[in-house]
């Protein structure tokens, strides 16, 4: 990758000053569009010889004058500047983009040459000086700095090559001390997962180019399409929805297991999935298939996208887009890259991730055991908390696992985990 195209440099201001009748003391400064007023006026006092003001005058000293720099908001300003003149016009053109290694602050345009006999006369000792650009650059750049380039995060990424500043990937690795930022970076290159500039659509096709992959995956929601068939099933009198005898057909078909300590009840699964999913939808008291459902049991890509934006989509309910759980986030990347070979192993996983971040705070791990066992022990239900958005992580892909083999991490799975990553 070439760095260089995503290189700039800071925006500008010119900021044109003068007084009216005084084309000698014309003077258009360059300043940073975020750069407070009083960096103007030291500026172009020093332009003109006389010593600059701080931000902080002497005591009784009249305040700096204050100029609006956004040119959209006041065209044309006037300030008293003093030993300059009580009414100075102030005029701000631009954005305009600046060169790298130039003065951050710098005399754009200058008017003609002062007449005043003292630089003539008198010694350099008590003479105003005369205007020379080069020279005034130079005082400019010992007190401002140069202009620095910066990296567009947008376009780069915020952390190397193709780690998008809104993926989940970017929140975690800030949240991490700068050596486990290191060892992470270096091991999303090491498994593929930094690649994240392949489309989200490549990404599935890749999965699904011999069937396989979308065929396994699918094989839940397609028993489960064939046992609601054409007409649908009345809605269950308990909850609106499917009735779980339905729904356990098409487990037992599917030579499921029976839920464990460690993982999910299937039918409840199958039954989420279906929902978030929106294969299924309820229809003058029935349940019946959605056209989306049958096109996700026939192994349809673009339907298969769909299974993404719901793993995706875990945990965020009322935060902003890239606000996924850290939790969530250390739980598909475990599945992503094979850390974990079984849903069991995603615990102890996602603590060790949380133990990284708690390096950078001065301390050690929080407890916060998470597991399926813990969860129905405690007689809590399904919440919306980060403890049960891992939950769902594991309810979800667990819905896409293959027939006779519920609970097994599949290249499905890890594919779905991947690309929810982006």
């Amino acid at each position: 990758m070439n760095l260089s195209e995503h290189v700039h440099v800071t925006w500008a201001l010119h900021v044109e000053m003068s007084v009216a009748e005084r084309p000698e003391l014309t003077r258009v400064i360059g300043v940073p569009r975020d750069a407070p007023s009083y960096w103007v006026v030291e500026a172009y006092r020093l332009s003109l010889g006389l010593e600059p003001e701080g931000p902080e005058p002497e005591e009784g000293a009249d305040p700096p004058p204050l100029i609006d720099l956004v040119p959209w908001r006041c065209e044309k300003q006037q300030v008293s500047i003093p030993g300059v003149a009580e009414a100075v016009d102030v005029t701000i053109r631009g954005p305009f983009q600046t060169t790298m290694g130039d003065p951050r602050v710098a005399v754009v345009e200058a008017g003609g040459d002062p007449s005043d006999e003292r630089f003539a006369t008198a010694g350099w000792q008590v003479q105003r000086p005369p205007f020379r650009a080069e020279h005034v650059a130079f005082e400019l750049a010992q007190r401002f700095g140069l202009v620095q380039p910066r990296l567009d995060s947008m376009t780069v990424g915020r952390f190397g090559d193709g780690l998008h500043s809104f993926s989940p990937l970017a929140a975690l690795c800030e949240s991490l001390p700068p050596v486990r930022r290191l060892a992470l970076l270096a091991h999303l290159e090491k498994t593929g997962l930094i690649d994240a500039g392949v489309p989200d659509a490549e990404i599935v096709d890749a999965a699904t180019v011999d069937g396989a992959t979308a065929e396994s995956a699918t094989a839940g929601l397609r028993m489960l399409v064939a046992r609601i068939g054409s007409d649908g099933v009345e809605q269950d009198p308990s909850d609106g929805w499917l009735p779980r005898a339905v729904v356990s057909e098409a487990v037992d078909a599917l030579d499921w297991s029976d839920a464990t300590p460690d993982l999910p009840d299937p039918v409840e699964a199958l039954v989420v999935v279906a929902r978030r999913t929106k294969a299924v939808r309820r229809l003058r008291g029935r349940v019946v298939v959605t056209h989306l459902g049958h096109a996700l049991a026939s192994g349809d890509v673009r339907a298969f996208r769909r299974i993404i934006d719901v793993v995706r989509a875990i945990g965020r309910e009322g935060l902003i887009p890239s606000g996924q759980p850290r939790k969530v986030t250390l739980a598909l990347l475990a599945v992503a890259d094979g850390s974990a070979a079984a849903f069991d192993e995603l615990p102890e996983v996602v603590e060790r991730g949380e133990a990284a971040v708690a390096e950078g705070r001065g301390g050690g791990a929080r407890s916060s055991e998470w597991s399926l066992r813990s969860h129905r022990e405690s007689g809590a239900r399904r919440g919306s908390g980060e403890r049960y958005a891992v939950q769902r992580v594991v309810e979800s892909l667990c819905a896409l696992s293959s027939p006779a083999e519920f609970g097994s991490i599949t290249p499905a799975m890890r594919a779905v985990a991947r690309a929810a990553l982006r």
